[in-house]
Order: structure tokens, then sequence, then C-alpha cells
């Protein structure tokens, strides 16, 4: 029985069976205020409505050479790389993008890119098998950063896709947190495994707090005393939405 249940039976509002129309406003404006007195913490900057910013580590891009002419696809897994390859190679813009899911997608539109194809599984591994099909014959390039969380090159390479790698940028994990001690029952969001470095750095791992990881690769990289809730698809507003949806429930 949850609290908004326990209000209302001593209201004499509850019925198992048929709840009244006071009954329901009163869930809705108790579920308002527990979702506006939520504490949901990303360790960035990215604004996001309802989230909290917590900013643990930074993004450095790393400058490369490597002719994008040669290649006849690019493949993104996150916005991060796009935006990096983006600050110091115009070329790519030439290149046929393939991304692994709308919020990278929509960067490489907005800063002109050639958008071939979006990925529907959203996870890395998945995105993989996803691509093999559609990549044989070409020659590819895959932009990342320094630190990922699956196995992509090597899949594409077994399913015999000709595969090369670009590092162009990685977290550095050196920024000193903002709050000392974080409230009980927060909800953490982690994107990436090195936002969990660099929370689980600064950070003990409190029973009360939940974690919310952006796909299923990244929540490996989470202690096992650790159980992640998975947003259900990839981006920082789907982690967003898990964590409104399970304080609604609680």
């Amino acid at each position: 029985m949850n609290r908004f249940t326990k209000i209302i039976e001593k209201l004499h509002l509850y019925d198992k069976e048929h709840e009244s129309f006071m009954a329901k406003t009163i869930r809705s404006l108790f579920n308002k205020i527990k979702i506006n007195k939520m504490n949901i913490y990303l360790l960035n900057d990215t604004k996001v409505k309802r989230a909290k910013n917590l900013p643990l580590f930074k993004i450095e891009y790393l400058k490369s050479d490597v002719d994008l002419a040669n290649y006849d696809a690019l493949v993104f897994t996150s916005k991060n790389a796009v935006q990096a390859l983006h600050s110091f190679n115009s070329a790519w813009k030439k290149v046929p993008a393939y991304a692994i899911a709308p919020q990278t997608a929509k960067i490489i539109k907005k800063l002109g890119g050639n958008l071939e194809f979006v990925g529907v599984k959203k996870h890395g591994n998945a995105f993989a098998h996803e691509l093999i099909q559609e990549l044989q014959g070409k020659k590819v390039l895959y932009v990342r950063g320094k630190k990922v969380v699956s196995d992509l090159v090597s899949l594409l390479k077994e399913g015999g896709v000709s595969c090369d790698e670009m590092i162009v940028y990685e977290n550095i994990c050196d920024l000193e947190p903002k709050i000392e001690k974080l409230p009980k029952n927060s909800y953490i969001v982690f994107s990436s495994p090195s936002s969990i470095e660099c929370f689980l750095k600064h950070y003990p791992w409190e029973k009360s707090f939940s974690a919310i990881c952006i796909g299923e690769t990244t929540a490996k990289y989470l202690p096992p005393e650790i159980k992640p809730y998975i947003a259900d698809t990839t981006s920082i507003a789907a982690c967003i939405n898990k964590a409104v949806e399970l304080e609604s429930g609680r």
C-alpha cells in the first residue's frame, strides 16, 4: 500500500473497485508533488526538464588527420562523436552517416551531415547486427570516444564488413562536485561507463539511491551490488522518464 492509498483511506475516499473523482484528483496532485520534489541528477551540464546538473567530467576533443575521402560510411554511436568530428573536419558531411538512435541522428542532421541510416535497436551490439547487411561492400569508419561499451567493430568484422576506428573524444573525470552529500532517494543517471567511474570516485553509493542507465551495456559497468533500471530508449530524456515512472509507482 503506497502513501497515496493511506491518505485517501483516511479521508474515506478509497474504494478498490471504484475510485471517486475526488480521489483521482488527490492522486494526481499527490503525484505532481512527488515528482516536483524528486532529485534526479545528470552527471553533466546538459539541461533537461526535471533533472539537476551535477557535472563530474568534461569532454575533450581529440583531433585526427584521417582522410575521410577513403571511406564510404561513417558510424556514430553517440552525439559527442558527431560534435567532436565536426569541430575539426567538415569533410564528414559528404560521407553517408549511420546513427545508432534518433538523438544521434538529430545532431547529424542539425550539423548538415548526410544521414543514411538510423538504428532501431538503439544498443551497441544490436546496432552492429543491424548494420551488417547495410554496410556490405563498403569501407567503414567507426567514429567514437576513447572508451566504448560495445563490441561493434569486432561484430561488423565477423559479419564481413571492413571497418576502421577513429577516436575523436574522451571523458576527463577531473571536476570537483558542487554538492558534498546527495539527498536520500536520489536518482542518478548514468549515460556512459565514464559517468559511473566519475560518480563512484566522488560519492559512496547509498541504498536509498536509484541508478538509471541509458542502456544495458552501460549498466554492465556498475558494481554488482548496484542494481540499475534501464531506460526504454537510449536517450537522456528516456532516463528522466524512467525515474519519474519509478517515483510515481512508489
